[in-house]
C-alpha cells in the first residue's frame, strides 16, 4: 500500500471528519425504532462504507488484519449463536442487536481501512475528535450544574445530575487521554492543549457520578503510563514521567473538591457516590453483581458458543428487571457468544494495544501514542460497568488507537518513523 504524505482533505476525508465531530455526541442523539436506538454514527458508518467500497475498496480490503478479523469473528459467532441458541421469543431482538453491533464494528473497520495509509488525515481526525470531545464535556458540565442548581435529581444513582455511566465512560476515557498527553507532551502547545482537555473532561467525569469510570480512569493511568514510558525508552526521564503521572492522579481529588465547593446539593451527591465506591452490598453495585453472576451462570448452559444475543432478557425477567442489560460488555460477549467469542474479543483488544503501542513509530509521536493508548484503555475498562461499548464512539476510539501512524508530524510535515 502507498502511504499518502500530506494530501489536502478531499470529499471522502470530509465525510470521515464528520464522524469525528459526531462521535462524542452520538450517545445523546438518535431515534428509537422498535425499541432499538438508531444513532447518527450508524448512518455515518453506512454512508462511509458505501463511499469507500465505490472509491477505495482495495485499501479497505488491504486493511483487514488481526484486530479487524478478531472483532468480525466475535460478531460472526454471536450471530450464529443467536440464530441457533436465542429463544424464539427473543430472536428478533437478538438479530437486531447483532445488526447494530455490526454497524459499530463497521466503524472500527472503516477507521482501519481509511487511515492505515493516511497519516496526515489521521492527525486531522485526532484533532477534530479532541476538539469535539471538549465541546461534549462542556455541554455535559453545563447540564450537570444546571440540574444541581435546581436542587432536584434528574434520575437515580449516576443519573442524579442527568449524565450517567455512559457519559462517565466517555469523559473518563478522554480525561485519561489528556492526562497521558500531559505526561508525554514535548512542546508547550501540546502541554497547554492537554491541560485544557484534562480540566474540562475531569470535571465532567466527576459530575457524571459514575463510580466505575472513576476507577477505570485511575487504573488506566496506573497501567498505561509505565508501559508507555517503557516503550519510549530513554526519551523521557523516570523522574519527569513519575512526577507528571502522580500529579495527574492527584488531580482527581482536586476535581472532587471543586465540585463539592460549588454547590451543597452536588456536594451531597458526590459524597454519597464516593462512599458507595467500596459498597457492593447494596445499591446499583450489588444489583449489577447479581446480574453478572446470573449471566455467567446461564452461559454455563452453552459455554463454548454462548446463548445468543438478547437471550439475557430471559434472565432479566426471572430477576424481575425486564429489559435490563448486563452493564458489562465482557460478560455480555461471554453470554451471547461463549468462550470462543470472548477469546476473539480479547485477541482484538490485544491487537489494538499492539498496533498502538508496539508497532514502529510509537516513540516518534509520544503524545499521540500515549493519549490513544490510555484513552482506549480507560474506555474499555469503564465499559465493563455499563453498555457504553454498544455506542459507536467506543469503536471509533479503538479504531483511532489501532491506526496510530508509523510517521510523525514535524513542523506540519510528515517524517518517516
Amino acid at each position: 500500500m502507498t502511504i499518502e504524505r500530506n494530501p489536502n482533505p478531499d470529499g471522502v476525508e470530509l465525510l470521515m471528519l464528520a464522524g469525528a465531530w459526531l462521535a462524542p455526541f452520538n450517545f445523546v442523539l438518535g431515534v428509537s425504532v422498535g425499541g432499538l436506538s438508531i444513532r447518527p454514527l450508524h448512518l455515518w458508518a453506512i454512508a462511509v462504507l458505501l463511499v469507500l467500497v465505490a472509491t477505495d475498496r482495495d485499501r479497505l480490503v488491504a486493511a483487514i488484519d488481526w484486530p479487524v478479523l478478531a472483532f468480525w469473528t466475535v460478531l460472526a459467532f454471536i450471530a450464529l449463536s443467536t440464530v441457533f441458541g436465542t429463544p424464539p421469543e427473543y430472536k428478533f431482538r437478538g438479530l437486531a442487536d447483532v445488526g447494530l453491533l455490526s454497524l459499530n464494528v463497521v466503524g472500527f473497520t472503516l477507521m482501519r481501512g481509511y487511515y492505515a495509509t493516511r497519516p496526515a488525515a489521521w492527525f486531522r481526525f485526532f484533532k477534530s475528535l479532541a476538539i469535539s470531545s471538549v465541546l461534549m464535556s462542556i455541554a455535559l458540565t453545563i447540564r450537570a450544574i444546571s440540574v444541581g442548581n435546581k436542587g432536584w435529581v434528574a434520575g437515580v444513582d449516576s443519573f442524579a445530575l442527568g449524565l450517567g455511566t455512559i457519559a462517565g465512560t466517555y469523559t473518563a476515557g478522554f480525561a485519561a487521554a489528556a492526562a497521558a498527553a500531559i505526561v508525554f507532551a514535548t512542546t508547550r502547545r501540546q502541554l497547554g492543549a492537554a491541560l485544557i482537555g484534562f480540566i474540562v473532561h475531569g470535571n465532567a467525569m466527576v459530575l457524571a457520578l459514575a463510580r466505575g469510570p472513576w476507577l477505570a480512569f485511575a487504573v488506566a493511568l496506573i497501567t498505561t503510563i509505565p508501559l508507555a514510558a517503557w516503550r519510549f525508552g530513554s526519551r523521557f526521564s523516570v523522574g519527569r514521567t513519575a512526577a507528571r503521572g502522580v500529579a495527574t492522579l492527584l488531580a482527581l481529588p482536586v476535581f472532587f473538591r471543586i465540585a463539592i465547593a460549588y454547590n451543597p446539593f452536588i456536594r451531597d451527591l458526590l459524597v454519597q457516590r464516593v462512599v458507595q465506591v467500596v459498597n457492593l452490598e447494596s445499591g446499583s453495585g450489588s444489583s449489577r453483581l447479581i446480574v453478572w453472576q446470573a449471566f455467567v451462570h446461564d452461559a454455563g448452559r452453552s459455554p463454548v458458543f454462548g446463548r445468543g444475543a438478547a437471550a439475557y432478557r430471559e434472565i432479566s425477567e426471572r430477576l424481575g428487571t425486564q429489559g435490563a442489560v448486563s452493564e458489562n460488555f465482557g460478560v455480555e460477549i461471554l453470554h451471547a457468544g461463549g468462550v470462543v467469542a470472548a477469546a476473539f474479543f480479547i485477541l482484538g483488544l490485544i491487537g489494538v494495544a499492539r498496533y498502538c503501542l508496539v508497532k514502529p513509530g510509537a516513540e516518534r509521536s509520544p503524545v499521540f501514542t500515549a493519549a490513544c493508548f490510555s484513552g482506549a484503555t480507560a474506555m474499555v475498562l469503564a465499559s465493563m460497568t455499563n453498555p457504553a461499548a454498544w455506542n459507536g464512539l467506543f469503536w471509533i476510539v479503538l479504531g483511532l488507537a489501532a491506526t496510530r501512524p508509523v510517521t510523525a508530524l514535524t513542523g506540519g510535515a510528515l517524517s518517516p518513523a
